[in-house]
Parts: structure tokens; sequence; C-alpha cells
């Protein structure tokens, strides 16, 4: 018996030994695999604000695009609006069309774009929020020979009259609620 005895005595001590060593650990395990997970965390939050920032960018200069592209149809229209005019006795100073000696409106006012007296509103919204807007400046007449430009295309018989130049002031907008707005400036002659 005294075999069996040292056996279970060395079994008790071996036990002994493997408990007391169990309750020796800190948990180090515990707290570096809490601090990986913070890590690992803090990376797809970070991750994530990268991402929603460059889909707000994008929607941007969509949005901007947007703007553009409908202030640039206005001034098309406006264009067309000129020559379909018969004298320049329609820029009186209303309706969008202002003279000689009519005051022009300032184009970054507000009130400029929400007055109806002072701008014409485009036929089409061309998915923007607003339809485009312009306003048409009789800006200056170039007389005689001076005036002899070439107004059909370039190398081709330059014409002759009197050349009425027109300032053409158009505005856009983007798609979500005056995000993005785009205020287009261009110059086109025309003989009457």
């Amino acid at each position: 018996m005294s075999i069996q005895k040292a056996t279970i005595m060395q079994f008790v001590a071996q036990s002994n030994s493997l408990a007391s060593g169990r309750h020796r650990q800190t948990g180090a395990v515990l707290a570096v695999s809490l601090i990986l997970l913070l890590v690992v965390t803090l990376i797809a939050v970070s991750s994530m604000q990268g991402t929603m920032l460059e889909e707000k960018m994008a929607g941007n200069t969509l949005d901007r695009n947007l703007a553009f592209q409908s202030a640039e149809s206005a001034a098309r229209e406006a264009e067309n609006a000129v020559e379909a005019v018969a004298s320049l006795g329609n820029f009186d100073g209303t309706a969008g069309l202002f003279g000689l000696t009519d005051a022009e409106p300032e184009a970054t006012y507000a009130v400029t774009w929400s007055d109806s007296s002072n701008h014409v509103i485009t036929d089409s919204s061309y998915g923007a929020y607003q339809p485009p807007k312009y306003f048409i400046k009789h800006f200056t007449t170039v007389v005689g020979a001076e005036g002899a430009l070439n107004m059909s295309g370039y190398g081709d018989n330059k014409g002759s009259g009197d050349v009425s130049v027109f300032k053409i002031t158009a505005r856009g907008t983007g798609g979500n609620a005056d995000s993005a707005e785009v205020i287009l400036r261009t110059h086109y002659g025309r003989i009457f």
C-alpha cells in the first residue's frame, strides 16, 4: 500500500500545483484580445467615416455639375430668345429684358432670382431643383464698319450693319434644394 499511497500523494501534489497555477493567471489573454478588438473597431469606424465623406463629395460634385449644365442650358435658351426678338424695343427693363439705360440687377442677390420681374424662367427644369432662370441686358451696340463682326462663323463673310451686344446672365441649381448654385455670364451679338 505504500506504493499506492505514494502515487496518490504525488497525484494530489500535481493537482494542487496545477490548481495553484490557474489561480496565478492574471487575464493577460483577455486584456490583449480586448485591446485588439478596440483597435479593429477604431479602424472600422474611421473607414466608414471616410467612405461617408467620399459619398458626400460625390453627391456634391453631381449637384454642382447639374447646376452648371442647368445654367448653361438657360444661357442657350436666352440666346435663342435674343434671336427671336423682333426689335430692341422689347428691352424695356421688365420681364428680364433690360435696355441700354436700364439698371441691371445684381446676379448674386437673392431678390434678383425671386422677383419675377427681374428674370425669365426657362421652359424645363432639366432635372434641377428649380428651373433655370436668366436675364438679358442690352450691353452695347457696335456701329458701322466697327460692327462688321464675323457673325456666321470663322472665315465667312463678315456681313454688315450694327451689331447689338447682349450680356446674358443665367442661374442654375443642383438637384437638392439650392445646395449648389451656378451663375454664368456670357455675351451674345446680333445684327438687327
